[in-house]
C-alpha cells in the first residue's frame, strides 16, 4: 500500500476549482495543474493524493532500473487494492486523473491484471501513453467478452453495441457438423504467417473459423482478434480504425501510435499506419495472436490492399493472419507459396464429403432421408453447404420429395431463384412478410425490425428463425443483433425488388429514421442513399458530417457528397462548407475555395441567426486553414481566425472549429515578433484548451509556447517544455505533425552546443518531415537550415553546402511562397560567407533588393541580419567609409524593435553584430562595451553558438574581453567551446604558414572537411589507419590547432579549402 501522500489535490465544490494543499503546512499552493509549472513541480515530488469529482486516488511515482520515473494510480475497490498505469509526468493532466478516478471507483470492469502486485510487467511499464480511451477518443465502456476483456466502445459515429458485434467471433451453432480434418489443417497453418480461406458464398468459411476458435482447449495459448468487414471499410481511415479496434480487444496498446496519427486528420498513407501496427505487434505482443479478417472480399480500395500487403510482407512472428473471402485478394500469393508462408483453404476442401452431408442433413437439419437421396443431394450440390441447407429446408414437409430431388440441379442460380422461393412459400405469411421487409438490413435487432416492418414481436420472430436454421446468425451472446446469411439476404432482396419494388425506398427510409434516432449516423446515411431520399441525406450530413470529417473519415463524406445532386450541394451553404472541409483535408485547395464561394453566394441563408453564424464562421475557419496550408500566409490566417471566432456560436458542435481558430490566434507573435505579455497571454489562453483538444492539439499549442519562450531568450524554459512534450511527439513521429517540434528542439540544443543531442533530435525531425504526405514549406526550411548549421559546426563544410543547395532547389517548387524562397537564398549566402566565399555572398546581397536604409519588419529580420554580416565583412577594407555606418544604423533600428517587443534572442544576435561592426570600424571601446551587454544578457541562458558561429572576428573580441575581465567565467566557457584558447592570431593567407602543407596533407584536409572519418580516409587513399592519424597530427600541428574541427575552421579562414 502506498505511504500517506504529503500533498493533496482536491476538487473544491464551493469554489468550483482544484486546490493543492501541503499536508504538513496546510496552505493552498500556488500551482495550477496543467500549466508548465505543474509538470515542473511533479518532477520534484514522489506522490500526492487526488480527490476529484469522479473519485479518489493515491498517485505515486516509481523509478525503474533504466532511470525513468513513471506514475501509477492506487485505489481500494472492495477488498482489492487496484493499481493502474498513468504514464510519465507529462501525462498527468486533470482530465486523465479524473478518468482514472472514475474507472478505479468501479465504473469499469477490471481484468485480473489490474490488481496491484509489488511490480508490474515489463509490458505495462513500457507503455508510456497507456490510456483508457476508445478508438474515437471517448471513455471506454465496459463491453464484456468471454475473456472479460474490454472492447473499444465505438468507431467514430458508430455506437458501441453495434460495432462490438463486428469484433466478436460468431457463436457456432449447437449442432454443427464436426470438421476435424479442416480444424487440424487450420491449426497446422498457424505455423505459417497467412491462412487464406477463399471460396464462393455458402461454403461455410465463417462457420469453420467459429468452430475452430470456439474451443481453445485443443489449441496452444493464443489471443484472437476478429473483424467482420463491411462496405464502409473501403474508407481507409474507417478500415484502420476497425482493424485497430479489433487488435485492441487483445491488447489496448496495439495500434495506440497509429490511432493517434489517425486522429490528427492529416492525410496519411495506410501503409504508414500499417507499419506502426507492425512495430507495435513486434514490440508488445506477449503471446501468439490470430487476427481474422472476415468477408475481405468487400474491400475494393487499392490503398487498403497495399496496406495489407505491407502487413503480410512484414508479418511479426507472433501474429497469424487469416483472411476469409469470396475472391483472392491482390496480395503476393505466388511469392508466399514459394516460401511456404501461406496455407490455402479453398472450395474443394470446404465442400462437404458424403459423410459430412449425411450428418448435416440428418442431425443438423433433422431430415430422415434414404442413403440414395443423400447421395443424390451430395452429387447435385457437390458438397456446397448452402445448397444442401436450402434443399433441406425445401424438402421439409414437401409433398413429393422424389419429384423435388429429380428437378433439383444444385447450381448457385437454381438455388437462389428456385429454392429460396420454395423456402419462403413454406413459411407463414407473417414470417414471409418479415423476411422480405427486413431483407434491406445488413444487421437486425428487434427494435430496428419493429421500426422497419411496422409490426411488434420481432424478437420472437428472430429467435424462431434462428431455431429453424433459416439462415439467421446471432451476432452476440445476448441475441440482440443478428444477420442473414449473405446468400439468403441476396435471395430475399431480389424477391423483394420483384414483388414490392415501390416498397423498397420506404423500407430504407424507415431504417434511416431509426438509425438516426439511435445515433447510428453512417447507417442512417447509407439507408437514406438507398432510399434515394436526397433531402433526408442532406439533413443528416448538415448535422453530423463535420464531426465525421474531423474524425478522419473525410473520404467517406466526400463520397457521400458525390451522390447528392450538384445543384443541391451548391444551393445549400452548409453542404458546400462540408465539402470544402473534406477537400481541405484532401489537400484539394482550389476546389475547396470554389466550394466556399458557393457557400457565400448561396441564396439559402434563410435559417436562424445561429445557423447562419455557424456557416459564416465555418467558412472563415476554412479560409484560416487555406491561408496557412496553401500559401503560408500567416497574416491571412490570423485575420480569418479572428473572424471565425467572432462568428462561431459557443456550442458543442462548433467547439473543434473554435479551438482550431484559437490556436491560429496564438501564433500572432510569429508575424509581429511581439512576445510581450499581451501576445504571451494569447498563447496561454490557447493552452487552456489542452484538456479538450487531444494529444495533437496539445503538441501544437504547447510547441507554440516553447517557440515563444525561445524568442524571449528563455532557452532553459523552452528546452524543458520540449522535454515534457516528447511522449506526445513520439505518437506522431511518423507523420509531418511532429516535424516542426523536433526541428525547433534541435535548433535550441545546437544553440547550447549540445551537438550530438541536436543531431539525434534533428534526425527524428527530418524523418517525420519526409514521412508526411505533403511537404510543409516552413518545416522544410527549418529542417534543412538546422541540418546545414550542424554540419558546419562539425566542420563538414561540403556537406553543409550540399544541404543548403538541396534546400534552394526544393524552394523552386510551386508550394514554396516567395518569402521562404528569399529566406533560403539568404541562408545560403550566410553559409557562403562563413566558408570565406565572400564573392558569392556579396553577389546575393547586391541582388537581394535589401538595403541598409530600409524600414525593417520582423518577418524579414533574419535576411537583414545576414545582409548586415556581409556588409560588415565588406566594410573591413574601408573602416572609415559609409558602409559600416549604414550597417550600424540598420542594426540600431532592428535592436529598437527587438527590445520593444521583448525578443531577447534577437537582441543578443543584433548586439553581437553591432559589436563586430564597431570592431571593423576600429572602435574597440564601443565594440567591447556592446559585446559586454550581450555577454551579460546571454550568460544566464547558456548561449554558445550565437557567439562562436561568428568565427574569427568574434574570437578576437572575446579574447580582448577576457583580457579586460569582462564576464570572465562565461567568456572562458565560450573560448573553450570555440576550441580557440590555443589558437594564435590567425593570419589571412596561406603564405604566412610557418610550414606549408604537403600535397597529401591537403588531400587529407579536404576529406576532413567533407566529414570523412579516419577509417574512410584510409580506405579512399589506400593507406593504413596509423598513416592517416599521422597526417591529421601533422595538419593540426602546422595549423596550430588541437583537433579536426578546429583544423577545418582554420583552413577555411586561410583559404586552404
Amino acid at each position: 500500500m502506498p505511504k500517506a501522500a504529503p500533498y493533496h489535490l482536491t476538487w473544491h465544490v464551493e469554489h468550483e476549482n482544484y486546490e493543492l494543499y501541503d499536508q504538513r503546512e496546510s496552505p493552498i499552493l500556488t500551482i495550477t495543474p496543467g500549466e508548465p509549472g505543474w509538470f515542473t513541480w511533479l518532477d520534484t515530488i514522489a506522490s500526492f493524493a487526488f480527490r476529484g469529482r469522479q473519485g479518489h486516488l493515491t498517485v505515486r511515482k516509481e523509478s525503474r532500473q533504466w532511470g525513468h520515473g513513471y506514475w501509477y494510480a492506487y485505489s481500494r475497490v472492495g477488498h482489492k487494492l487496484m493499481k493502474r498505469y498513468l504514464g510519465r509526468t507529462a501525462d498527468l493532466t486533470l482530465i486523465h486523473l479524473e478518468e482514472m478516478a472514475a474507472q478505479l471507483s468501479g465504473d469499469v470492469t477490471f481484468s485480473p491484471d489490474d490488481v496491484s502486485d509489488e511490480t508490474l510487467s515489463d509490458e505495462r511499464e513500457q507503455n508510456l501513453w497507456a490510456t483508457d480511451m476508445s478508438v474515437d477518443g471517448s471513455p471506454m465502456q465496459a463491453v464484456k467478452t468471454k475473456a472479460n476483456r474490454l472492447l473499444p466502445s465505438a468507431l467514430p459515429t458508430q455506437p458501441a453495441l453495434l460495432f462490438s458485434t463486428r469484433l466478436q467471433v460468431p457463436r457456432p451453432r449447437v449442432q454443427l457438423v464436426s470438421r476435424t480434418r479442416l480444424v487440424e489443417q487450420l491449426q497446422q497453418g498457424r505455423e505459417r504467417g497467412l491462412t487464406l480461406i477463399s471460396a464462393p458464398a455458402g461454403f461455410g468459411k465463417t462457420t469453420l473459423l467459429a468452430q475452430w476458435l470456439s474451443d481453445h482447449k485443443h489449441l496452444p495459448p493464443m489471443s484472437v482478434a476478429w473483424l467482420s468487414l463491411e462496405t464502409q471499410d473501403n474508407d481507409s481511415t474507417c478500415f484502420l480504425f476497425s482493424l485497430i479496434a479489433a487488435l485492441q480487444t487483445v491488447n489496448r496498446r496495439l495500434g495506440a501510435n497509429a490511432l493517434a496519427l489517425l486522429h490528427t486528420g492529416e492525410p496519411l498513407s495506410p501503409e504508414t499506419v500499417m507499419t506502426l501496427l507492425v512495430n507495435d505487434l513486434t514490440h508488445y505482443a506477449r503471446e501468439d495472436i490470430t487476427l481474422v479478417l472476415d468477408d475481405y472480399h468487400v474491400i475494393e480500395a487499392p490503398s487498403i490492399h497495399r496496406a495489407l500487403a505491407t502487413l503480410v510482407e512484414h508479418l511479426p512472428t507472433r501474429l497469424h493472419l487469416i483472411l476469409a473471402t469470396r475472391s483472392d485478394p491482390p496480395l503476393p500469393l505466388s511469392r508466399l507459396r514459394a516460401h511456404g508462408h501461406i496455407l490455402e483453404v479453398r472450395a474443394a476442401a470446404l465442400r462437404f464429403s458424403l459423410e459430412e452431408s449425411s450428418s448435416f442433413l440428418q442431425s443438423t437439419m433433422d431430415l430422415s432421408l434414404s442413403e440414395e437421396s443423400i447421395t443424390a443431394l451430395q452429387n447435385r450440390t457437390e458438397g456446397w453447404i448452402a445448397g444442401l441447407q436450402l434443399a433441406a429446408l425445401a424438402l421439409a414437409g414437401h409433398p413429393d420429395p422424389s419429384a423435388f430431388l429429380s428437378a433439383f440441379n444444385g447450381s448457385h442460380r437454381f438455388v437462389l431463384d428456385y429454392l429460396s422461393e420454395e423456402v419462403l412459400l413454406r413459411q407463414p405469411a407473417s414470417i414471409q412478410s418479415f423476411l422480405l421487409h427486413t431483407a434491406i438490413l445488413e444487421r437486425l435487432s428487434a427494435p430496428l425490425c419493429d421500426a422497419v416492418t411496422g409490426e411488434p414481436a420481432s424478437q420472437a420472430i428472430l429467435e424462431t428463425l434462428e431455431r429453424a436454421n433459416l439462415f439467421v446468425v446471432s451476432l452476440d451472446e445476448k441475441r440482440e443483433w443478428y444477420r442473414y446469411h449473405h446468400l439468403f439476404a441476396e435471395a430475399l432482396t431480389n424477391r423483394l425488388k420483384l414483388a414490392m419494388p415501390n416498397m423498397v425506398p420506404e423500407l430504407h427510409r424507415r431504417a434511416s429514421i431509426w438509425y438516426e434516432e439511435h445515433a447510428f449516423v453512417i447507417e442512417a446515411v447509407h439507408h437514406a442513399l438507398a432510399a434515394h431520399d436526397d433531402e433526408r441525406m442532406a439533413g443528416l450530413l448538415e448535422r453530423d458530417a463535420i464531426a465525421i470529417e474531423l474524425n478522419g473519415q473525410y473520404q467517406t463524406v466526400l463520397n457521400w457528397m458525390r451522390r447528392l445532386p450538384e445543384e443541391m450541394v451548391r444551393a445549400r451553404p452548409m453542404l458546400s462548407l462540408i465539402r470544402a472541409i473534406g477537400l481541405i483535408f484532401d489537400r484539394q485547395f482550389e476546389q475547396a475555395e470554389a466550394c466556399l464561394r458557393d457557400a457565400e453566394v448561396s441564396q439559402s441563408f434563410d435559417h436562424s441567426d445561429e445557423h447562419v453564424q455557424m456557416i459564416l464562421g465555418g467558412i472563415a475557419y476554412c479560409r484560416t486553414e487555406l491561408s496557412s496550408l496553401s500559401s503560408n500566409d500567416l497574416a491571412g490566417s490570423l485575420t480569418m481566425a479572428h473572424r471565425a471566432l467572432s462568428l462561431l456560436p459557443q456550442t458543442q458542435g462548433t467547439a473543434p472549429l473554435r479551438a482550431g481558430a484559437l490556436m491560429y490566434v496564438a501564433r500572432a507573435y510569429q508575424l509581429s515578433g511581439d512576445v510581450t505579455s499581451a501576445n504571451e497571454q494569447s498563447v496561454l489562453t490557447a493552452m487552456a484548451l489542452v484538456p479538450t483538444i487531444g494529444h495533437l492539439g496539445r503538441l501544437r499549442i504547447t510547441h507554440q509556447l516553447a517557440r515563444l519562450r525561445g524568442l524571449q531568450g528563455r532557452l532553459s524554459e523552452a528546452l524543458a517544455i520540449y522535454e515534457q512534450l516528447l511522449p506526445v511527439a513520439e505518437e506522431f513521429r511518423t507523420s509531418g505533425a511532429s516535424a516542426f517540434y523536433y526541428l525547433n528542439w534541435s535548433h535550441l540544443l545546437r544553440e547550447h552546443n549540445q551537438l550530438e543531442a541536436a543531431e539525434r533530435i534533428l534526425a527524428k525531425g527530418m524523418e517525420a518531415m519526409r514521412m508526411g504526405i505533403f511537404l510543409e514549406p516552413i518545416t522544410a526550411l527549418l529542417g534543412y537550415t538546422t541540418q546545414a548549421r550542424l554540419q558546419q559546426a562539425r566542420g563538414a563544410l561540403n556537406q553543409a553546402r550540399a544541404t543548403i543547395e538541396e534546400l534552394v532547389q526544393l524552394t523552386e517548387h510551386d508550394c514554396f511562397p516567395f518569402p521562404l524562397k528569399a529566406l533560403a537564398t539568404a541562408v545560403r549566402a550566410q553559409l557562403l560567407l562563413a566558408q570565406s566565399d565572400r564573392e558569392r555572398a556579396v553577389a546575393w546581397a547586391n541582388a537581394s533588393g535589401l538595403s541598409t536604409e530600409d524600414e525593417v519588419s520582423y518577418p524579414r529580420e533574419m535576411e537583414y541580419l545576414i545582409l548586415a554580416r556581409i556588409r560588415i565583412e565588406e566594410g573591413r577594407n574601408n573602416p572609415t567609409g559609409p558602409l559600416l555606418g549604414n550597417v550600424l544604423r540598420l542594426l540600431s533600428r532592428l535592436l529598437e524593435d527587438a527590445e520593444a517587443k521583448a525578443r531577447m534572442g534577437s537582441v543578443l544576435e543584433i548586439l553581437i553584430l553591432k559589436a563586430l561592426a564597431l570592431h571593423a570600424r576600429r572602435d574597440q571601446s564601443g565594440a567591447l562595451t556592446t559585446l559586454g551587454r550581450a555577454l551579460a544578457q546571454a550568460a544566464g541562458e547558456g548561449y554558445i553558438r550565437l557567439f562562436i558561429d561568428e568565427g574569427t572576428p568574434l574570437l578576437t573580441l572575446l579574447r580582448q574581453a577576457q583580457a579586460r575581465g569582462i564576464a570572465p567565467d562565461y567568456v572562458a566557457t565560450l573560448l573553450s567551446s570555440f576550441g580557440a584558447t590555443a589558437l594564435d592570431s590567425q593570419p589571412p593567407y596561406l603564405g604566412e604558414l610557418a610550414e606549408p602543407l604537403t600535397r597529401r596533407e591537403r588531400e587529407v584536409l579536404q576529406l576532413l572537411a567533407s566529414g570523412a572519418s579516419n577509417s574512410e580516409i584510409a580506405r579512399r587513399l589506400v593507406v593504413s589507419l596509423g598513416t592517416v592519424k599521422k597526417y591529421v597530427s601533422n595538419i593540426t600541428g602546422k595549423l596550430g590547432v588541437q583537433n579536426r574541427t578546429q583544423a577545418v575552421i582554420r583552413a577555411q579562414t586561410l583559404h586552404l579549402l
